[in-house]
């Protein structure tokens, strides 16, 4: 089933999930493609907060349900009282530094940034319209093939 975690700001992404997923789960999808930190997330369904340790089936989501993302301030979001300055935000997931690095070869490194984060909403897209059977075949084809 496919559920979409709207954060408050506006950014929205879907995501292929089981009915017998935890919410912590869930949360780990979101820090892998969205790069919120877990401990700073609260997800919520119908107004109410999800408790991490619960499955989805428990709170009745069904395939197509959105549920709200409410992101938490952290120590690092505050300013300093020193300099009254923002931290940098938090770096982004391995395998998203490890495709600046290469756009960064052939892009100067604005133009980089931003064809990162159209070609992020891109696989975002393309992975929140698999089922669960295609990524079943998708794994049976290629523990055929080794």
């Amino acid at each position: 089933m496919h559920v979409s975690v709207k954060v408050l700001n506006g950014q929205e992404s879907s995501f292929a999930v089981s009915p017998s997923s935890q919410v912590s789960e869930v949360k780990e999808l979101v820090h892998t493609l969205m790069s919120i930190p877990v401990s700073e997330q609260k997800l919520l369904y119908r107004g109410k907060a999800l408790s991490d340790d619960k499955l989805l089936k428990d709170y009745e989501i069904q395939d197509g349900a959105r549920l709200t993302l409410v992101v938490r301030k952290s120590s690092r979001d505050t300013p300093s009282p020193v300099t009254g300055n923002h931290q940098a935000p938090a770096p982004l997931p391995p395998v998203w530094q490890k495709m600046l690095v290469f756009l960064k070869r052939h892009f100067r490194e604005r133009d980089a940034d931003l064809v990162l984060a159209e070609f992020r909403k891109s696989f975002e897209r393309g992975l929140s319209q698999l089922s669960l059977d295609d990524i079943d075949r998708f794994a049976a084809n290629k523990m055929r093939h080794q």
